[in-house]
């Protein structure tokens, strides 16, 4: 058996669409969980609805404590050999289970990874030793691996993130991983979403980011994975920290603090990696590492990627009704910003 589990916060709007998706798969041996974390809209309304129809559908309503303490409480509850989590605003399509399950038991697999979303595939390396971290709806996890690790759960209070502390720590236990990419999830943009809200208000992350590597280092403390998965952390920095800070639009101030929470960290790391092993990071990310200070750093980089983000409507202006058949496409044009005349003046 696998268990689904949903966790569902005001998207009445998307959620018939994901659970048509979950409920009409060619595999049918499946534990429905779906978490109703205090939605003000009709998203119980719309899941009692559906607990009529199919009883494989299990419900927990609660008050709001957020998507991770949603997940966290499908995880505990779930019965099944696997289990896979899936956003209320997001879909699959109709063989996705039964072309995850087949893999799983075909490769004898903890976890199996839809490595066509983001070539997710290149994150993981075991021959080389490395790992960084994955998103919630590419992994299809065998139960028996969280049941004996219970340090790996979704981080409460941590968002955005929540899914690269959860995976980075899965990762760690893990033995068997195969891949699958013959079938498709469907992530909805929408607004409100916290990676939209990460996009357009790049502060959240200065918080978000201390967090993560508060987290992490604690439990690679707790667990003793300096000396021998130091590589594994830093790739973590990499592809989920230092990308924030190449890619999101942090004012000067902002961004001095994420370069400093980025060194701390760093440096910490860094001293338990052999330098040969610089082969697996990108020429900006060891210029990271090479530099003591942000002018030093962008005295070599000399810029980084920046954007202008707006929205484009189509409506029926022309028919006098403005609002009528209207429709948001999301812009973004990525260009290069000089960032080192900002600190060129800097006293080091």
């Amino acid at each position: 058996m696998i268990t689904v589990i949903i966790p569902i916060y005001n998207v009445a709007q998307y959620l018939r669409n994901c659970l048509e998706s979950v409920i009409n798969q060619t595999f049918a041996d499946l534990e429905i969980i779906c978490i109703n974390d205090g939605s003000t809209d009709d998203s119980i309304r719309i899941l009692k609805e559906y607990q009529k129809k199919d009883k494989r559908i299990i419900i927990i309503d609660k008050k709001n404590e957020g998507v991770s303490a949603a997940r966290n409480d499908g995880i505990e509850k779930a019965r099944g050999e696997y289990l896979f989590c899936i956003d209320g605003d997001d879909y699959i399509d109709k063989d996705f289970f039964e072309i995850f399950f087949n893999n799983a038991k075909e490769n004898d697999s903890d976890l199996v990874v839809l490595s066509s979303f983001w070539n997710l595939d290149k994150r993981i390396n075991k021959n080389c030793g490395y790992h960084s971290a994955l998103p919630t709806c590419s992994m299809f996890i065998r139960k028996k691996i969280l049941d004996e690790n219970k340090t790996v759960r979704y981080p409460l209070n941590v968002q955005p993130g929540e899914d690269g502390i959860f995976s980075h720590k899965l990762l760690m236990f893990v033995k068997n991983i195969s891949f699958e990419d013959k079938t498709n999830y469907h992530y909805v943009k929408r607004a409100g979403q916290d990676s939209q809200r990460a996009v357009k208000e790049p502060k959240i992350l200065l918080g978000a980011i201390k967090k993560w590597f508060e987290i992490l280092e604690d439990f690679y403390t707790e667990y003793n994975f300096w000396e021998n998965q130091s590589l594994s952390f830093a790739k973590y920095i990499e592809q989920e920290a230092f990308l924030a800070f190449r890619t999101k639009n942090f004012n000067i101030e902002d961004e001095r603090k994420v370069f400093e929470i980025l060194k701390n960290t760093l440096n910490k790391v860094v001293k338990n990696i052999d330098k040969e092993n610089y082969k697996y990071f990108s020429k900006e990310f060891i210029n990271l590492i090479e530099s003591n200070s942000i002018k030093e750093y962008y005295s070599k980089v000399k810029f980084r990627y920046n954007y202008i983000r707006f929205s484009l409507f189509k409506n029926s202006l022309f028919k006098n009704s403005l609002f009528k058949n209207s429709f948001q496409k999301d812009i973004s044009i990525r260009y290069k910003e000089n960032r080192f005349k900002f600190y060129k003046n800097d006293i080091l």
